[in-house]
């Protein structure tokens, strides 16, 4: 959840992540399953240009069930200080591409991760709801996603890479729905070896 404040400028922001992990320790061993959960507020400041913009914070992630290097734990599996940074550009013209770019970094898990995302317009031009009306929309983006994360304490680390395209659609001026599938590779020095597999992901974004 976002909570910032509209127009151009430098203005401050509140963002929290919450999220819970299901993992296994060995794959082979059913017994070694675990659940780590967080919560991670952050403070910041954004700043909104005509069409980019850049945020940085700082903040704290509090883990039940720490472990500094599971596997998928965005925010880091180990309690810590955070630090967040963030940029986008939204292009011109009448087909812009979108560029977005977030990272965070978990001081005491000693763990990164790090997402991009591009797309541009696909299909035809619709007047939107609200919207004026001299300024046709595009609904629908057709993208690309690149995440990459990993760290944790020795012996036990972890990272991963995934890669995909993206098919975004905007419902409302306020509502939209993001659609990723693609593939993901994760190892590590707590993994007897590299493991990979596809994955499929479903966003759902509302701005009032």
């Amino acid at each position: 959840m976002y909570v910032g404040m509209g127009g151009l400028g430098w203005t401050p922001f509140f963002n929290v992540n919450a999220y819970s992990l299901h993992y296994r320790l060995d794959r082979e061993v059913p017994t070694s399953d675990r659940t780590l959960s967080s919560l991670s507020p952050t403070i910041g400041l954004a700043y909104a240009g005509r069409n980019q913009g850049v945020s940085i914070g700082g903040g704290y992630a509090w883990v039940k069930n720490p472990d500094a290097g599971a596997p998928g734990a965005e925010g880091g599996g180990k309690n810590g200080g955070t630090v967040s940074v963030g940029a986008y550009n939204n292009g011109s013209g009448r087909r812009p591409m979108h560029v977005q770019l977030l990272s965070n970094y978990n001081f005491g898990a000693k763990y990164f991760w790090a997402r991009g995302r591009a797309s541009i317009p696909f299909g035809g031009a619709m007047m939107m709801p609200n919207t004026n009306r001299n300024s046709p929309r595009y609904p629908m983006r057709i993208g690309l996603e690149l995440v990459g994360q990993g760290g944790g304490e020795d012996p036990f680390t972890s990272n991963s890479f995934q890669a995909g395209p993206t098919l975004e659609y905007t419902w409302t001026p306020h509502f939209r729905t993001t659609g990723a599938v693609g593939y993901k590779t994760v190892s590590g020095s707590r993994f007897a070896a590299r493991e990979d597999a596809g994955y499929l992901k479903l966003e759902f974004s509302y701005s009032p």
